[in-house]
C-alpha cells in the first residue's frame, strides 16, 4: 500500500504531481477538456455518486472509489485510522480470502491499490476493459463486505509501525511531518496521516469496524469509472454492483478550526543525515477559493522548476542550496504554502535571508509577462500529461466531485488561471506570503548540532526584513526619464501588472500650429503615418500589428500629434522596430491619402448631423478671434481637398524631430532592453532646429457675442461660456474642483436647471484648460420654446456661484470625485503613457499624474470661490446657439 507521507515530498519537489497523492493535488492536478468531457453523473437511491465516462483511447478501464473521509476526521486517539483501514479493505470479504482480491485481479494484469490524503481515501483498480467486470465486482465487494479478519489486523498493524520508523528515517517526510505540527496547532492536519505509533498500538478491531461504519457510507462515497465500456452498460453494472450498500445515517463531526496565526514560529531537529532539509510555510486557504489559481502559478514562478526565481537566484547564481522548490498545498481547510530547500547546514541563514528576499522583490515587482505565460504553459503541459491516462482522469474527476462536489470544477479552475493577470499573482503574494509570520522547520545532521546553538531563526526572518504584521504597503513602479544626445526625452514605467506594453511619441503640433489653409493637416496627416512606409504598405503594417495582437494609431488634436502601439509584451522587439520604421519612414502613400481624405471628408460632412458637436464648434469660432483654436481638428472641406502628399511630408519633416519629440514607455518591459532599443531606433536621428510658429493669443471678450445658426431640429442647443485658462495657470486645480461641483447628475446645475426646473436632458459643464488659454462653458440641449428661459437659468446660477461660491461640502465631494476618477482613469498602460508623454511635452512634467492628488487635495472653497469671480464675466460671455428655423424672431 502507498502512504501519503511517504512519497509525500519528492511531489513536492517535483510538482509533477503524477502520482496519487491528494495533499499535493494543486494546480497542475487539472484536465484541459472545458466541455462537458462526456462524464455521466448520477446518485443512487442510497446516496453514492456515479461518474462514468467513455474513453476508447485504450482498452484500459480506471475503476475507483472516493470516501470523503481522511485522517483530518480522525479524533486524536484515533490517528492513524484511516490509512490502517486502507491497509485492511483488500484484506478478505466473505466471498474472497485473505489475498485473493489481489491474486485476482494481477493474474488479469491489473493492478489494484489505495491511499490515503488529510481529505480522502481512495481505493482504485485499473484493468484490461474485457475484465471491467471483474475489477468491478471486486472493488464493490471489498468496499461492502471487507471482514477486517483479526489475524490480518495485526499483521498490518506490525507493517505500519514499520512503516512509521521507516518515516523517521526519510528526511523529506519527516520535515514535512514537523513543519503540518508547527504550522497547525488544533487542526487535524497537524497529525501525520499514518497516526502515532502510540495510536496505531491502541487500535483494536472493534474501534476499526466502528469507524468504518461510521465513516464508509455510500453517501460519503464517489464511484468513478473512465474507459474503454458501453456507458449504458457500465450504469446498469454499477446499479447492481452497489443496490444492497446501506445508507449510514452517522452525522460527520466537524474538524477543530485552526485561528489565525500571528506569532512567528520555528522548528528545529536533528537526525542522521548528510543534509539539512529547510521549509519556510505560509498560510493559504482551501482548495476551492478563488485565490488558488493565482497561487498555484505563484509557486510555479518561485519555485517550480529550472527557470523559477528560486532555482535560478539561490541555487544557480548564489550557489546557496543543493535543491530548492516552492508548493501550494491545497487541501479542503485552509491549507499551506511551502518553500522546501536542501542545502549545507552552514547556508541556513543566507538561504531563509535570500528566500525572503526573492518573495519580498516579487511583492513589490511584481511578476513579468513571460512567467506569466511560462506559468500557464506549465500548468497545461502537466495537465496534458495527467490526461494520458485513464485512472489519471478519473483520478481528477473523483477528486473534484469530492472536493468541490462539482466533477466539472475544473472547466471553471482552468477559467480561473486563464484570467489570473499579473497583478493578482503579486496580489496573492502580499496577501497570503506577507498576512502573517511564517513557520520555519529544520531538519539538520546531528554532526552540525553545535551550529544550530543559540541559533534564532526569528532573527533571521526579522533581519530579512519580514514584517511581523500584516501589512498593506504596495510598492508603486518608478518611473524613469533621461534625454538621449540628439534631444528626444524618453521615459519608461516598468508596469509588470499585465502583459501589455504602451508606446506613445508625442510632438508639439496639432491645430494649435495649424494655418487656415492647411486646416486638419495634422489629422490627416496622423491618419497617413500608419498607412506605409518606405518599405511596407499599410495592409502589411496592418497584419504585423496584427499578429501582435496590437493597435497601432497616429493622434492629433489641438496641441499635438503622434503615433500610439499597444502590444502583447512578448513581441516587444518586433513592436520596436516596426513602431520605429513608421515613425522615421513614412510614406504618405499618394493612393492611400485618396482613402483617407475621402473618409475625412466624409466625417467633415457627418458632423452637421452632430449638433452638439456643432454648437461647441460654433462657440469656438465665436470665442476666438486670433487663436488657431478657432479651428476644427478634423479641417474644413476645402482645406482637407487641398492638402498634398508633399504638404503632408514637409510638414512632417519640420515637426517630427527629436527635440520635439517625448517617446514613453509603459508596460511589462525591462528598463535595459527599453533603452537599447530607443538608441538603435532613433539614436541615428539628428536634431532638426526645431522651432514652432508664433501663435496670437486670444484676450477675454469686452462684450457678450452671441452666434446663431438655424437647423431644421428638434431641440435647440446652444454653449454659453468665457475664456478659460492655460494648463500652466496656478489656478487650474481650482477650476478642475468647480468643474467637478457644478458637473454630472450630482452637480448643481444638473439638479437646478435639470431636475427642478426640467429645461433639459442635456446638460453639462466644462472647464477645458489648453496649452494656451482655453475655455469654460455650460452646454445645454433643450426644447426650443424654452431656449430663452433656460440660457437666462445658465446666467441665474453662474452668478449664485460667483457671488455665493460653492458649499464647503460640494467642494469636497468634488475634490473626492476628481481624486477618485484621476485614478480609475489611468488604469492602463496606454492611459498612463498618453498622461506622462503629454505632460512632459507641454512643460508640467512626466510626474505630473503623481502630484495631482496633492494639488486637487490643496484646493480650499475660497480658491475656488475666487476663480469663479475671476472668470464668470456675466457682462462679457459668450453664447453660441443652434436652433430650429421657426424659433428665428422677427
Amino acid at each position: 500500500m502507498r502512504n501519503l507521507g511517504k512519497v509525500r515530498m519528492r511531489a513536492l519537489r517535483s510538482l509533477k504531481l503524477l502520482i496519487p497523492i491528494l495533499v499535493v493535488i494543486s494546480v497542475i492536478g487539472i484536465g484541459l477538456s472545458f466541455g462537458q468531457d462526456g462524464f455521466r453523473r448520477f446518485t443512487m437511491e442510497n446516496g453514492l455518486r456515479v461518474i462514468l465516462k467513455e474513453n476508447r483511447s485504450a482498452p484500459v478501464v480506471a475503476l475507483q472509489i472516493w470516501t470523503g473521509v481522511g485522517s483530518a476526521d480522525e479524533r486524536d486517539e484515533e490517528a492513524g485510522m484511516c490509512h490502517f483501514i486502507e491497509h485492511m479493505i483488500f484484506k478478505g470479504t466473505e466471498k474472497r480470502k485473505v489475498r485473493e482480491m489481489a491474486k485476482e485481479i494481477e493474474s488479469l494484469g491489473g493492478s489494484i491499490n489505495a491511499f490515503t490524503s488529510y481529505d480522502q481515501t481512495v481505493y482504485y483498480v485499473t484493468i484490461a476493459s474485457r475484465y471491467a467486470d471483474t475489477a468491478l465486482d471486486v472493488l464493490a465487494d471489498a468496499i461492502q463486505h471487507s471482514t477486517f479478519d483479526p489475524v490480518e489486523l495485526e499483521r498490518e498493524r506490525e507493517v505500519i509501525l514499520e512503516e512509521i520508523r521507516m518515516g523517521e528515517d526519510d528526511p523529506s517526510r519527516r520535515v514535512f511531518n514537523q513543519t503540518m505540527a508547527t504550522f497547525y496547532r488544533q487542526h487535524p492536519y497537524r497529525r501525520p496521516i499514518i497516526g502515532y505509533e502510540k495510536t496505531i498500538r491502541a487500535i483494536t478491531r472493534d474501534q476499526m469496524v466502528s469507524f468504518f461504519k461510521r465513516w464508509y457510507g455510500p453517501h460519503r462515497m464517489v464511484f468513478v469509472a473512465v474507459g474503454d465500456f458501453d456507458i449504458e452498460k457500465m450504469e446498469g453494472r454499477v446499479k447492481e454492483a452497489f443496490k444492497d450498500f446501506k445508507t449510514m445515517a452517522e452525522s460527520r463531526s466537524e474538524r477543530s478550526k485552526e485561528p489565525e496565526k500571528r506569532e512567528f514560529r520555528s522548528a528545529i531537529s536533528h537526525g542522521n543525515f548528510k543534509e539539512t532539509y529547510l521549509q519556510i510555510a505560509f498560510p493559504m486557504p482551501s482548495a476551492t477559493h478563488e485565490d488558488i489559481p493565482a497561487l498555484d502559478l505563484l509557486s510555479g514562478i518561485l519555485g517550480g522548476g529550472e527557470t523559477s526565481r528560486l532555482v535560478q537566484r539561490v541555487k544557480l547564481e548564489k550557489g546557496l542550496v543543493n535543491s530548492i522548490s516552492a508548493s501550494s498545498v491545497t487541501l479542503k481547510d485552509p491549507g499551506v504554502f511551502i518553500i522546501e530547500a536542501t542545502l549545507p547546514a552552514e547556508n541556513v541563514e543566507k538561504v531563509v535571508g535570500a528566500v525572503l528576499e526573492e518573495i519580498s522583490r516579487l511583492q513589490e515587482e511584481g511578476v513579468t509577462a513571460e512567467e506569466l505565460h511560462r506559468g500557464k504553459v506549465n500548468i497545461e503541459s502537466d495537465l496534458v500529461y495527467n490526461r494520458q491516462t485513464v485512472q489519471g482522469e478519473a483520478r481528477k474527476a473523483g477528486y473534484y466531485e469530492v472536493i468541490a462536489g462539482d466533477v466539472q470544477f475544473e472547466r471553471e479552475y482552468m477559467r480561473r488561471v486563464g484570467l489570473v493577470r499579473s497583478e493578482e499573482i503579486q496580489k496573492a503574494a502580499r496577501k497570503y506570503l506577507r498576512s502573517s509570520p511564517p513557520v520555519v522547520s529544520l531538519l539538520a545532521p546531528s554532526e552540525k548540532a553545535d551550529l544550530f546553538k543559540g541559533l534564532s531563526l526569528k532573527s533571521i526572518v526579522e533581519k530579512a526584513g519580514v514584517e511581523m504584521a500584516p501589512t498593506e504597503r504596495r510598492g508603486k513602479p518608478q518611473v524613469f526619464k533621461t534625454v538621449l544626445n540628439n534631444g528626444i526625452r524618453l521615459i519608461v514605467k516598468e508596469n509588470r501588472a499585465i502583459p501589455i506594453v504602451c508606446l506613445q511619441a508625442s510632438f508639439l503640433g496639432g491645430v494649435r500650429f495649424e494655418e487656415e489653409a492647411q486646416n486638419g493637416i495634422n489629422q490627416l496627416m496622423a491618419v497617413m503615418l500608419t498607412k506605409g512606409t518606405e518599405n511596407q504598405s499599410s495592409l502589411e503594417i496592418a497584419k504585423k500589428a496584427e499578429r501582435m495582437a496590437g493597435s497601432l494609431s497616429g493622434f492629433s488634436g489641438y496641441n499635438s500629434f503622434g503615433l500610439t502601439f499597444t502590444f502583447l509584451s512578448q513581441h516587444f522587439d518586433e513592436a520596436f522596430s516596426l513602431f520605429a520604421e513608421v515613425l522615421k519612414k513614412p510614406s504618405f502613400d499618394p493612393e492611400e491619402m485618396e482613402k483617407r481624405r475621402r473618409l475625412i471628408l466624409a466625417s467633415i460632412r457627418q458632423q452637421e448631423d452632430d449638433l452638439a458637436r456643432m454648437v461647441f464648434k460654433l462657440f469656438r469660432k465665436t470665442l476666438y478671434e486670433k487663436h488657431p483654436y478657432r479651428m476644427d481638428p478634423m479641417g474644413t472641406i476645402d482645406s482637407i481637398q487641398s492638402l498634398t502628399q508633399k504638404d503632408l511630408k514637409e510638414y512632417y519633416h519640420r515637426m517630427a524631430v527629436p527635440e520635439n519629440m517625448v517617446l514613453t514607455v509603459v508596460g511589462d518591459v525591462d528598463l535595459s532592453q527599453v533603452i537599447q532599443s530607443v538608441k538603435k531606433g532613433f539614436g541615428d536621428l539628428r536634431r532638426g532646429g526645431f522651432v514652432g510658429p508664433s501663435i496670437p493669443q486670444e484676450q477675454p471678450p469686452q462684450r457678450t457675442r452671441r452666434s446663431e445658426i438655424y437647423k431644421e431640429k428638434a431641440q435647440a442647443h446652444f454653449v454659453l461660456g468665457f475664456l478659460g485658462m492655460a494648463l500652466q495657470d496656478r489656478d487650474r486645480y481650482a477650476l478642475e474642483v468647480l468643474d467637478a461641483a457644478l458637473s454630472g447628475q450630482a452637480g448643481r446645475l444638473f439638479y437646478e436647471l435639470r431636475d427642478r426646473e426640467s429645461l433639459a436632458y442635456a446638460l453639462s459643464f466644462v472647464a477645458n484648460p489648453n496649452l494656451d488659454r482655453g475655455y469654460i462653458g455650460v452646454y445645454m440641449g433643450t426644447h426650443p420654446d424654452k431656449l430663452e428661459k433656460a440660457i437666462e437659468s445658465v446666467l441665474r446660477e453662474l452668478r449664485r456661484v460667483r457671488e455665493e461660491g460653492l458649499t464647503e461640502e460640494e467642494v469636497e465631494r468634488a475634490k473626492r470625485y476628481l481624486i477618485g476618477n484621476f485614478e480609475i482613469g489611468l488604469q492602463t498602460n496606454g492611459a498612463q503613457a498618453n498622461q506622462m508623454s503629454l505632460d512632459e511635452l507641454y512643460g508640467l512634467g512626466f510626474d505630473q499624474y503623481q502630484r495631482y492628488p496633492e494639488e486637487i487635495q490643496k484646493v480650499t472653497r475660497g480658491d475656488v470661490h475666487r476663480v469663479a469671480k475671476e472668470y464668470f464675466n456675466l457682462e462679457a460671455y459668450v453664447l453660441a446657439v443652434i436652433r430650429p428655423f421657426r424659433e428665428k424672431k422677427e
